[in-house]
């Protein structure tokens, strides 16, 4: 929605710089706020209002970010090729270099096309595409090595290369809405895409109604301990050893552990079968 369709809407309502005092609604259109009384607004419209305009924890100057104009408030942009969106959440330390860290970030990627952050915390890169694009195993090294040196914590989100006029827009609101999801779900991987989540992303809500599912999973008692060893196996596609060392857990352990769960459930964690459906059971 434009100021303009809101001015046709709310001819009462003012465009300002500012944000209003608290007695009046200051909703955020292009850079700029459309104000509204709110004693002239029923509760519903409020609500309804604040949703389609979320107010900007962050300043984002547009002419030199356009990506930003872009996908946050549906201002047009002139691109033409191949993107990947990558979205963080940053956990600084209370002495952080963010202009060093930002530096190292410009520096990193030499195909980015814009870069900012949202919030305090949040951001976004925009990557065009090019045949020496980093992989998502390099990414998950960058990030920690940056994490290393800055003392701080990243959980990055991979988006998939799309073409610009395959509207870019809309699958970016989509991969917003599944890192939002998934990024409290993540136990291992700080640096993800849609295949490592996808399963349980798509699946969740058949999951959580489905009768049989919420029967047996009352049936089924799921130890701290046992989440941990379906975790370890799924993250390392089921393979026993590497969970082991993972859980810093002798194989012969493991092992064991494997063979009484089948005995008492009938579920076999070294089938892939049974481990993803034990997997869905507990990040349902």
């Amino acid at each position: 929605m434009t100021i303009e369709e809101l001015i046709e809407l709310y001819p009462a309502g003012k465009i300002q710089q500012t944000k209003a005092t608290s007695e009046a609604l200051s909703l955020p259109v292009n850079g700029k706020y459309f104000v509204l009384a709110k004693e002239a607004l029923q509760e519903t419209e409020i609500r309804l209002l604040e949703t389609l305009f979320p107010a900007k924890e962050y300043f984002v100057n547009q002419k030199n970010h356009p990506w930003f104009g872009y996908l946050f408030d549906q201002m047009p942009i002139d691109v033409d090729g191949t993107f990947r969106i990558m979205q963080f959440q940053l956990k600084k330390p209370k002495a952080f270099l963010q202009s060093e860290w930002e530096n190292s970030i410009t520096e990193i990627f030499p195909n980015l096309d814009d870069f900012f952050f949202t919030t305090e915390n949040d951001g976004v890169l925009i990557e065009k595409y090019a045949k020496n694009h980093y992989t998502l195993e390099e990414l998950q090294s960058i990030f920690l090595t940056l994490d290393a040196d800055f003392d701080s914590s990243t959980t990055v989100y991979v988006g998939n290369f799309f073409l610009a006029s395959d509207g870019i827009l809309t699958l970016f609101q989509e991969e917003q809405q599944i890192f939002k999801a998934e990024v409290d779900n993540l136990k291992v991987k700080s640096t993800f895409s849609l295949s490592d989540v996808a399963l349980h992303y798509f699946t969740k809500e058949a999951m959580n109604q489905s009768k049989i599912v919420q029967t047996f999973a009352k049936q089924l008692v799921l130890t701290s301990e046992l989440q941990k060893i379906i975790l370890a196996l799924w993250h390392n596609q089921g393979n026993i050893s590497s969970a082991a060392k993972d859980l810093y857990m002798h194989r012969n352990t493991l092992h064991y552990r494997l063979e009484k769960f089948y005995e008492q459930t009938g579920l076999s964690l070294k089938r892939m079968d049974d481990l993803v459906f034990c997997y869905l059971l507990i990040t349902k």
